[in-house]
């Protein structure tokens, strides 16, 4: 065996045994009959994983503390759990230690269940609270879970070609939910309002000569928050669950690319209206669902007193677009749904700094 091959090697049981700091989220190594977990946070001092069965969503059936001399790499907590010993678990979440000192801009509470950012997928569980995530204390069985697509249905987009047009250039701006959830849609009612609905109205769009479909934001978001318009994310890399005719998660992605699929078929682009200067956090006394706890300085812009959050938005916070890990997150998702979701293009709300080029 050569150096290289060596080498090679002993990355893959260090990988095997302690996990890898890439990519961020929850990735199945189905060569290795595992799920790699990695998660971003410069201040913590500590990080465990949850896993849940989907019966069981107050109580872990798998733990696993982070030992930051093996678990960490840099600011990246990682590590790598077996199928084997996953006991079937369908979501995830993870608790953060650290100060809980807000005079400094560190918000820690390891009594809260926090989402992971780069979560594709978000289950809200029977007894989800917003008003649990305002205030101190444990908030199991009723915080938002990130989904575990260990075994995620594959999607054949059967060699669709990406339409791109100019000079003949026509957006028609809709919200997913609005522009089907009447019955004056002709729809039935399990499609009103969702992703395969706008299916069923394409040869309407084709008739107004629509070559272009802009997509009002589809972000997860708060089902709490009463955020209609959808300018309230949660989530960057999750479809909203509730435009969905399935409420199974893992079937969420399959039924937008379905989606996506069948307006390129159509000829017809799909952009998608992003925002990501804020998220549905909100202000000192917001919930703390995944970035306030996970690490308030490094997800938010700060006033000077630290305790306050900047509002220049008017929506409570304001994304630190400067940090290269919120920057990293953002070119992220953006990819992810160019390559993974097959997306033609972004509007972005508000003003956005230079980030970089999706490539």
């Amino acid at each position: 065996m050569n150096k290289k091959a060596t080498e090679e090697k002993q990355v893959n049981k260090w990988a095997q045994r302690e996990g890898t700091p890439y990519p961020l989220g929850v990735t199945s190594i189905d060569e290795n009959h595992a799920c790699n977990f990695a998660l971003y946070s410069e201040a913590a001092t500590g990080v465990t994983l949850l896993l849940y069965a989907k019966d069981d969503t107050d109580t872990p059936c798998y733990r696993y503390p982070f030992d930051p001399a093996i678990n960490k790499t840099a600011h990246i907590w990682h590590c790598r759990v077996p199928h084997s010993i996953m006991h079937k678990a369908a979501y995830y979440a993870y608790r953060v230690e650290g100060p809980d000192d807000p005079a400094s801009g560190k918000r820690f509470d390891p009594d809260k269940i926090l989402l992971d950012p780069y979560a594709e997928a978000v289950y809200f569980p029977p007894d989800f609270d917003r008003e649990a995530a305002c205030k101190p204390g444990p908030n199991a069985g009723k915080a938002p879970l990130g989904v575990i697509h260990t075994h995620a249905p594959a999607f054949d987009w059967e060699e669709t070609v990406k339409p791109k047009h100019s000079h003949d250039t026509i957006i028609y701006e809709l919200h997913v939910h609005g522009f089907t959830r009447h019955a004056s849609s002709g729809l039935s009612p399990d499609k009103r309002g969702t992703f395969r609905g706008l299916i069923e109205k394409i040869p309407y769009l084709k008739e107004l000569g629509i070559t272009v479909v802009e997509l009002m934001p589809v972000h997860q978001n708060d089902p709490q928050e009463e955020d209609y318009w959808g300018y309230m994310p949660l989530n960057f890399f999750s479809p909203n669950r509730s435009y969905g005719s399935c409420r199974q998660p893992d079937a969420l992605m399959n039924e937008f690319r379905a989606m996506v699929k069948a307006f390129h078929q159509a000829s017809i682009e799909v952009i998608m209206d992003v925002v990501y200067n804020h998220t549905v956090e909100g202000d000192e006394n917001g919930p703390a669902y995944s970035y306030r706890g996970i690490d308030n300085e490094t997800y938010y812009l700060l006033e000077e007193d630290r305790r306050r959050y900047r509002n220049d938005t008017g929506t409570g916070n304001v994304l630190n677009c400067a940090d290269p890990a919120v920057r990293k997150m953002i070119m992220d998702s953006l990819r992810f749904w160019v390559k993974e979701m097959q997306v033609d293009g972004f509007r972005f709300d508000l003003f956005l700094p230079a980030i970089g080029t999706v490539r």
